[in-house]
């Protein structure tokens, strides 16, 4: 039964498995990114990893990068973050070059969600929509076992505007959906409600879990906080999600999606945060057509969510099924 390599470029680690066309995981290793090195000599460690890992039943190659790789030539459009020279690199082609195997990439975000459509919580359903709640707001849409990438494969679904008079943002949007609803927006929230709220804010538990310093706020500790019945927390938690639940409804409402699937460090804060997102949403932020054949779940693969997606994409550059 044939299987396939599966990687994940990471900005610490590079992260190769064998997977079988089950989603069954036969083999890993990682080694460290050492972005430090290039992209060339990344992708050289990539391709001796992957030697020691594939079998002699491994077709294919997929791959998972931060950046834009185009997805039929495999060459980067936009840099991976961490790697200076990476813009431009021909990452599936000289992988395919150094391994012998046919090769694709895309952008980890959509191979995230690819996992998650493949093994994981969208399982078995026609459209899929990921969300992963970090630093930023990346995601993936998946439609009938295939990511859409748009025109040219940017498709940046946290930079929509949900204020058309709010903060600036890196991105050149004014009022970007991930700089209110990421994790580290949630964080921004909390610190600055510390800082400006006086005596309720000194009094709150949110305030001992800072240990009295406002930057020490962060997305987890409002969430504990608010777990924990502080009404100051949970104010501002509540306005929070009613920033996050603006930008799902707007989603929600325009691509119809089957599910939609929350991940990354943020979505670990369980019951505190989907039950809000739940209320917010039914607070007139979708239309209700929309919402009532749309799941909202958690993310169940973790950081594999890449590998599954990597894996399924070299499934399909190999030309071969996969299990449902």
């Amino acid at each position: 039964m044939a299987d396939v390599l599966a990687v994940d470029l990471g900005g610490t680690n590079i992260r190769v498995a064998r997977v079988s066309s089950a989603g069954a995981v036969l083999a890993r290793e990682k080694i460290p990114t050492h972005a430090n090195e290039g992209m060339g000599r990344v992708v050289e460690r990539m391709a001796e990893l992957a030697q020691r890992v594939r079998g002699p039943a491994s077709v294919a190659i997929g791959i998972a990068t931060p950046g834009t790789p185009d997805p039929d030539s495999g060459v980067m459009r936009s840099r991976a973050v961490n790697i200076a020279d990476s813009d431009g690199f021909p990452l599936g082609p000289r992988l395919t070059e150094l391994t012998e195997l046919p090769g694709a990439a895309d952008n980890d975000g959509n191979l995230a969600a690819l996992g998650e459509s493949w093994r994981g919580a969208g399982r078995g359903r026609k459209v899929v929509l990921m969300f992963t709640l970090g630093t930023g707001i990346g995601g993936g849409l998946i439609v009938e076992g295939r990511v859409f990438h748009g025109e040219a494969n940017i498709c940046e679904f946290g930079h929509i505007s949900i204020d058309h008079d709010g903060r600036d943002y890196i991105s050149g949007v004014k009022g970007a959906w991930e700089a209110y609803a990421s994790a580290s927006g949630f964080g921004r929230e909390a610190r600055e409600a510390l800082e400006r709220g006086g005596a309720d804010a000194r009094a709150s538990r949110l305030w001992a879990l800072c240990e009295g310093d406002p930057a020490r706020a962060e997305a987890r500790l409002l969430c504990d906080a608010a777990r924990e019945g502080d009404t100051f927390a949970t104010a501002i938690l509540d306005r929070c999600v009613e920033y996050l639940a603006t930008g799902l409804g707007t989603y929600i409402t325009s691509l119809n999606p089957s599910c939609v699937v929350l991940g990354g460090g943020l979505a670990e804060a369980g019951d505190v945060l989907f039950s809000r997102i739940h209320a917010a949403l039914a607070r007139n932020r979708a239309y209700l057509p929309a919402l009532r054949t749309c799941a909202l779940v958690k993310a169940e693969l973790g950081d594999d969510a890449g590998l599954m997606g990597a894996a399924r994409l070299a499934f399909t550059k190999a030309g071969l099924k996969v299990e449902p």
